[in-house]
This record gives structure tokens, C-alpha cells and sequence, in this order.
């Protein structure tokens, strides 16, 4: 699932952008963050421009919130990166929010 969403504390502000990765479908949480990214940036998946690899690990970001061993959901525990200036950040229960650079 992926979207827009206007930030509700600020109406000037960027949009906030918003995707889901469900942890028991085919794709990875790499793989749904790189596709959330080329969706807000507006380019195609294939774009060599986003990559995970300059600001975290994808296998590491895959593993920290992979469901536990008896697969039970990890839901808790958030991490942030920047990517192409754009800020992610990725919460336990699978939510992406994407917010872009700051205008000046």
C-alpha cells in the first residue's frame, strides 16, 4: 500500500509519504522501502540512482525487522535513514514514511 498523506501539523510542510510492507508477502522490507522511494521520487524501480547500500545495510535492515523465530510479529523499535535527501523511516509494524527534503 502506498501514499500520500499531508502532514497534519504543519499545512505548508511537504508531504508525508506513506507505504505498508506486509511481512509475510513475497518482497522483502528492502525491497518495499527501494519501491516506496521510487514511487515519491517519481522514477522508475530500476533507477540505478536509488540504492540502500550508501546509508544501511538492506540485508541488516531485512533482518532487524524480520518476524521472530516463532513468527510472531516484531512491532516495535523504529529506524531512520536518509536517502536521495529524503528522510525514511521504518516502524516494527511495517509502516514506511517518507518525508522530503526540507524547501528552502
Amino acid at each position: 500500500m502506498y501514499g500520500h498523506a499531508p502532514r497534519a501539523s504543519q499545512s505548508r510542510s511537504p508531504s508525508l509519504y506513506r507505504a505498508s510492507h506486509d511481512p509475510h508477502g513475497p518482497a522483502t522490507l528492502s525491497t518495499t522501502v527501494v519501491h516506496a522511494l521510487a514511487d515519491c521520487l517519481g522514477v522508475d524501480v530500476t533507477d540505478s540512482r536509488i540504492s540502500l547500500y550508501d546509508t544501511v545495510d538492506p540485508d541488516a535492515l531485512d533482518a532487524l525487522f524480520r518476524p521472530r523465530h516463532d513468527g510472531s510479529p516484531r512491532t516495535g523499535g523504529t529506524l531512520s535513514f536518509v536517502v536521495e535527501g529524503h528522510r525514511v523511516t521504518v516502524h516494527g509494524d511495517g509502516e514506511i514514511l517518507i518525508e522530503p527534503p526540507a524547501q528552502r
